[in-house]
């Protein structure tokens, strides 16, 4: 129904069941509504008097069909249960007006904290993305009933927040630059929710229209395209080298422990040979398949930047360098330090005076380092350049 007082404004007859401080922060409402009264039997004298009379009495009546109109909308809107409380003997809600059942449902069921998340969500639908294969007259009209329903909710959007909102969904897209650049250029007084409509509206059929910005659109979304693809390609490759790392290094250790074992002459049991076997078979697996994967990424990146190289180009991963050789000889370094071992050789977590792998212990030196290698072993030491 449509009020009849224009001071409703977009808002009908909604002021039936919100109390006055509520309404007069309604968009653009100023005046409080003050009801059509019944003007009781007509007394007057003269015509004027009489269609006066006549007009109050519609005006009473169609302020009774609203109020009417309003009890039976909340009644259907909502279940026979949220009422129980204010029925008669016979189940009847008789005698309240369409405020006194606003304000039971919003005292019974309405909690501040719900307002408050359905302000957030409405929050995000401000901010939903622009569509371009939509008319931009959807993305219009989701962002206004957003908006209307947050003013409902005592929320101020102002239309520069729809401005600002809309800028940013159009700024994604290539063919609509010199739009925004052209927006940009008005006077501030021209830079309007109304204005912006119109002007992007018009600039978004312009190049549906154009061969030539369709072209432009294709090849750009074809770029963007391999992009992600390369993006996405560059985490699966990151997330299976962190997988294998790990596996290596765990599988290191333990035979490490073995090796420990053997050289001390404990016994071992004869199942774990193979494990041992197997072991390194495992490691030389996983670094093949590092180096492939790392391969195959450096073709991908030709003609750009590459990553951070390291000295012997291998690549650093917590703390170490990885095998690269494909020769069976290392070129590139594991271990960031400078320890040497007169048995072991370089590139290695202990020194002469700590290894546990003596096989001589008559010819070992314990003081041997890098720089003075006391005729120990010369294992890895290309790498200390």
């Amino acid at each position: 129904m449509v009020c009849a007082d224009p001071e409703t404004k977009d808002h009908g007859q909604s002021y039936l069941v919100w109390e006055s401080s509520d309404w007069l922060k309604k968009r653009q409402v100023t005046t409080l509504i003050v009801p059509a009264t019944n003007p009781g039997v007509y007394a007057g004298t003269t015509h004027l008097a009489l269609e006066m009379h006549k007009t109050a009495i519609l005006a009473h009546k169609r302020y009774k069909e609203a109020e009417a109109a309003a009890k039976k909308m909340l009644m259907h809107a909502f279940k026979e249960h949220h009422f129980l409380e204010l029925q008669d003997d016979n189940g009847d809600v008789i005698g309240y007006t369409a405020r006194e059942l606003f304000e039971h449902l919003i005292d019974q069921y309405v909690q501040p904290e719900d307002v408050a998340d359905q302000v957030t969500e409405l929050h995000k639908q401000l901010e939903q993305s622009y569509d371009p294969t939509e008319e931009p007259q959807v993305y219009y009209k989701a962002v206004q009933d957003a908006k209307l329903t947050l003013e409902s909710l005592n929320q101020t959007i102002d239309q520069e927040t729809l401005i600002r909102h809309g800028l940013n969904q159009f700024k994604e897209h290539l063919d609509l630059r010199y739009d925004i650049k052209a927006w940009k250029k008005l006077d501030r007084a021209d830079k309007t929710w109304k204005k912006f409509k119109s002007h992007f509206t018009k600039a978004i059929n312009d190049n549906r229209n154009d061969m030539g910005t369709l072209k432009q659109m294709g090849i750009a979304n074809a770029v963007k395209e391999q992009v992600n693809q390369n993006k996405e390609n560059q985490q699966l490759l990151a997330q299976a080298s962190d997988e294998a790392h790990d596996k290596i290094e765990q599988l290191q250790k333990q035979q490490e422990q073995l090796y420990a074992a053997l050289m001390a002459k404990q016994p071992q049991p004869q199942p774990q040979q193979p494990l041992q076997d197997n072991t390194a078979a495992t490691i030389k697996a996983l670094t093949d398949k590092i180096n492939r994967l790392e391969s195959g990424n450096s073709s991908t990146k030709r003609g750009g930047g590459g990553g951070g190289s390291s000295q012997g180009g291998g690549k650093r991963h917590k703390g170490w360098l990885l095998p690269n050789g494909k020769d069976g000889i290392r070129n590139t370094r594991r271990w960031d330090n400078d320890n040497y071992c007169w048995t072991c050789g370089f590139d290695i977590k202990h020194n002469s005076m700590t290894c546990q792998y003596i096989k001589e212990p008559e010819k070992h030196q314990k003081e041997a380092t890098a720089t003075n290698t006391m005729n120990g072993s010369t294992r890895n030491l290309h790498l200390r350049t």
